[in-house]
């Protein structure tokens, strides 16, 4: 399938970042009967209020904000540390690389996560002994946007067989290359002629993330944001009229009765004579207000309606009365929203490691479970609730995940480094205590008679 959506996912990038034509003016509606001075005039002067970005965000950070937590074992598992301590050669790591994924993800429907080897490796299945640890020879994955995607290729199952996508030329500034991904390997066309590589890991190496649940054989499905990014162009727009109104008929004019045309200076250091017997006095005129109130009240309705169509009840900015129950059921969707995209980002981390285990031959398990309880709750809360949970007497596994629960609740900032440091210490806390409890056991025997 073609993509066919270019220009709403060019709406939709320019609409979060507040580039392109909201940067430059470009894309201001000229009125038919306007000047193309005037026109420019107006694009300088111009100014955005992005409700997009707040939108957006509210349905990500919220999924980022506690850690997520990441088990992984066997002989393969070193290797996978060390990619998921940087993802891409410049550092960032596996949470950073989803969090850029989840925002594109929930802006656009989908995104695509691309996993490719360096070009100075042997493109075959490698193993853990040919590989052992070193990061230069280990796969590399990035964000694919959908503004990028040429064309997609679909199976009867609806997996991903061709995934072609604009990326930079690196032989000219001015140009794109265009690359395409098949089980078989890969093409790139760039302004230097076309080059061709093969692999064997047998399938196309991208992990699409989307938005919600969609149809299988829909690889570009709709935004659920395209509605906000049209409405907030709309305000764009709106703005720039209210602002040339203001600009043009701010002032007041002072209307004075008189047969000499010349100009007249008035100020606050000087005063203005009228004949006594004159029949007008001077005064001032004024614009009517009526259409820079119809656009200020247009305005402000548009606004609301943003963060209606955004489904997410704690976005900065909603004015909304309601009743305790109609909020309790607004959070409790927010909350729903929220958990069930967490869902798919755990499902797309997870087939990022079946995609590396793919590529390096790696053998190791691999599970990540990303918070899905985004009620509004306080730390003392968590912390009692946990209390109560180990007080129930379940066994060390269950007070060991009690324990996970207590540290993404309490220490959300927590790096998975301290996270897996302080999850073993508590699990050899939790042994030690076993021990004492069966030495007490064994000398409490000796001391009976």
């Amino acid at each position: 399938m073609k993509n066919d959506r270019k220009e709403e996912y060019m709406l939709l990038k320019d609409a979060y970042t507040g580039a392109g034509g909201f940067l430059d003016g470009s894309r201001l509606m000229r009125h038919v009967r306007e000047s193309p001075e005037k026109y420019d005039q107006r694009k300088r002067a111009a100014y955005y209020l992005n409700y997009l970005k707040p939108c957006v965000d509210a349905h990500v950070t919220p999924i980022f904000k506690k850690l997520a937590i990441r088990d992984y074992e066997g002989t393969g598992s070193a290797l996978w540390e060390v990619f998921m301590d940087d993802v891409d050669f410049t550092g960032a790591h596996i949470k950073d690389l989803m969090r850029r994924t989840a925002i594109e993800a929930k802006l656009n429907g989908v995104a695509f996560i691309v996993m490719d080897m360096p070009a100075d490796v042997e493109n075959e299945v490698s193993t853990v002994y040919s590989l052992s640890q070193d990061r230069n020879k280990l796969p590399y994955a990035f964000v694919v946007s959908p503004v990028q995607v040429e064309e997609i290729g679909l199976d009867k199952f609806g997996r991903i067989t061709k995934f072609v996508y604009k990326e930079p030329d690196l032989n000219s500034v001015q140009q794109f290359a265009t690359r395409t991904l098949t089980p078989e390997g890969w093409t790139v066309k760039d302004s230097k002629g076309e080059k061709r590589g093969t692999w064997n890991i047998g399938v196309v190496p991208v992990v699409p993330l989307f938005s919600k649940a969609h149809d299988n054989f829909d690889a570009l499905p709709p935004s659920d944001f395209i509605s906000i990014a049209k409405t907030n162009l709309a305000i764009y727009n709106m703005s720039s009229w209210l602002s040339d109104i203001l600009i043009n008929q701010t002032f007041s004019i002072l209307v004075y009765p008189s047969n000499d045309q010349g100009e007249l200076v008035i100020g606050t250091s000087n005063a203005l004579g009228y004949p006594s017997d004159a029949t007008h006095e001077p005064k001032f005129i004024a614009p009517a207000a009526d259409p820079a109130t119809i656009l200020a009240a247009n305005i402000e309705r548009l606004q609301q309606e943003c963060y209606r169509m955004a489904d997410v009840v704690n976005v900065t900015g909603v004015r909304v009365q309601a009743s305790g129950t109609a909020k309790a059921w607004d959070y409790q969707q927010t909350n729903q929203i929220l958990a069930d995209f967490a869902d798919m980002v755990e499902r797309a981390e997870k087939r990022l490691a079946l995609l590396f285990k793919r590529w390096t031959g790696a053998d190791f398990e691999y599970t990540c479970n990303y918070p899905n309880d985004y009620s509004i709750a306080d730390v003392e809360t968590e912390l009692a609730n946990a209390d109560v949970a180990k007080g129930l007497a379940f066994g060390d596994e269950f007070n060991l995940e009690v324990f996970k629960k207590v540290l993404t609740s309490y220490l959300p900032e927590l790096d998975d480094a301290h996270f897996d440091e302080l999850v073993a210490a508590y699990s050899e806390q939790q042994e030690q205590e076993k021990l004492a409890v069966a030495h007490s056991g064994i000398e409490d025997d000796i001391d009976e008679p």
